[in-house]
């Protein structure tokens, strides 16, 4: 009898959430679609993901995902497996834990030995994970691990001091909200779903590790301040700011649908007049951003931060969240193609939200990633839309003119794209 069993670990802590348990079964498939043996629905997870193969006596991990598999933050393609072992789905996705056997007494010392992380690192935070506000997080064979953003907008009130700041399990309260659930968590960043009063909210705030680093400090806060004055049908509605004991908390409204990266891996590419209408909508809302005073930029552009509306009584489809100065400090090589070349050397202004509006529409309009349309431009790569198969000239030109390296070569206002896609029918 061969056993293996698979543990999701808890974001934070890598305290056990879940296990999976299987006995006799010579291939265990973990992804996002529903056939698989473990089913972890994430947008940064790919339908068919990882799949555990026993060979003999023993197992091999095959990594089968476009954004990758990592094993102590080394990407991996297929290696053995070993009883303990962590692996992670994509650079910013759940931890999974290998055993061999049933998971009996697995408790934070084994799983802490097994990381290598000590336990007392490893204790201060207890939460759970959630997506819908009507499921929990522990399904039958189905765990639900959000990528949903938040806007930063702020609104100032005190919370409870207390002696470091925690968020104690049987509480799961943060402040003035309440039902505390963790949604994700970045490098930099995590956000929580809460509710208050009756109203479904996010909260996000930054790792514990950044609340001392200065940079991260003042653009979270910066932004904070800005983003209080918006006022526009296409953003979340910001609800309030608080800190306890030095840590900044930033609450909005939570907007319910999938990303655009979700609603593509899932349904394929969108035919033309779609996808251009949806880019009508975030050219209006950068139109609001941009002709502020001083002007509002995103710095985020792509079908991560792009929410399609599941029921809304809201003009727009579209939502678009998770401003990006502050993720900037965790930007990685899949955001990497949607963004301006002056945004990569840290430059960004108000034009490099227009350039990712063309890496953006081409995304959906393929359905593929748009690191695969750039090509040697020069001393460098550029962006090349005739690289995408079936695209008529008029529109190719108009991705041409979004995508220019030179920002001077571009669009020079939101106005100006509005105007060149609706040409396009």
């Amino acid at each position: 009898m061969h056993v293996i069993t698979l543990t999701l670990l808890h974001p934070v802590q890598l305290t056990p959430v879940q296990h999976w348990t299987f006995e006799d079964s010579p291939v265990v498939k973990v992804g996002r679609s529903t056939d698989n043996h473990v089913v972890l629905y994430s947008a940064v997870v790919s339908r068919y993901h990882v799949e555990l193969r026993q060979v003999n006596l023993a197992w091999e991990l095959v990594s089968l995902g476009a954004n990758g598999t990592y094993i102590e933050g080394k990407r991996v393609t297929q290696l053995p497996v070993r009883d303990g072992m962590i692996f992670r789905l994509a650079r910013s996705g759940p931890n999974l834990q290998v055993h061999f056997g049933r998971p009996e007494n697995l408790g934070v010392k084994r799983l802490a030995e097994a990381a290598k992380v000590p336990v007392s690192v490893l204790a201060p935070f207890t939460s759970t994970e959630d997506e819908d506000r009507t499921q929990p997080l522990l399904k039958a064979q189905t765990i639900v691990v959000t990528d949903s953003k938040t806007t930063m907008d702020m609104d100032t009130h005190s919370g409870q001091p207390s002696e470091g700041w925690s968020l104690q399990q049987d509480e799961s309260r943060i402040g003035k909200y309440q039902e505390i659930q963790l949604l994700s968590q970045g490098k930099v960043g995590m956000t929580y779903f809460g509710e208050r009063d009756g109203e479904l909210l996010l909260l996000k705030t930054l790792n514990p590790d950044w609340i001392n680093h200065p940079q991260a400090l003042a653009l979270f806060e910066r932004q904070a301040k800005m983003l209080r004055q918006l006022n526009h049908p296409g953003l979340p509605r910001w609800r309030d700011f608080f800190r306890i004991d030095g840590q900044p908390f930033l609450v909005t409204e939570r907007i319910s649908g999938q990303t655009l990266c979700q609603y593509i891996t899932d349904r394929g590419k969108v035919e033309l007049k779609q996808a251009i209408a949806w880019m009508i909508e975030i050219c209006e809302i950068l139109d609001y951003l941009h002709n502020q005073s001083p002007p509002v930029l995103h710095q985020d552009i792509r079908p991560q931060n792009l929410i399609h509306r599941a029921h809304s009584t809201s003009s727009y489809q579209l939502a678009l969240v998770d401003f990006g100065s502050v993720r900037g400090l965790d930007m990685d090589e899949t955001s990497a193609a949607y963004l301006a070349p002056e945004q990569k050397n840290g430059q960004a202004t108000y034009l490099s939200d227009l350039y990712a509006i063309g890496t953006t529409l081409a995304f959906l309009i393929s359905g593929q990633h748009p690191h695969l349309f750039y090509r040697q431009w020069r001393q460098d790569y550029r962006f090349s839309p005739d690289l995408i198969p079936g695209l008529q000239p008029q529109l190719i030109e108009v991705l041409y003119q979004l995508t220019e390296p030179n920002p001077t070569d571009r669009y020079q206002s939101a106005r100006k794209v509005l105007a060149a896609l609706r040409s396009l029918f």
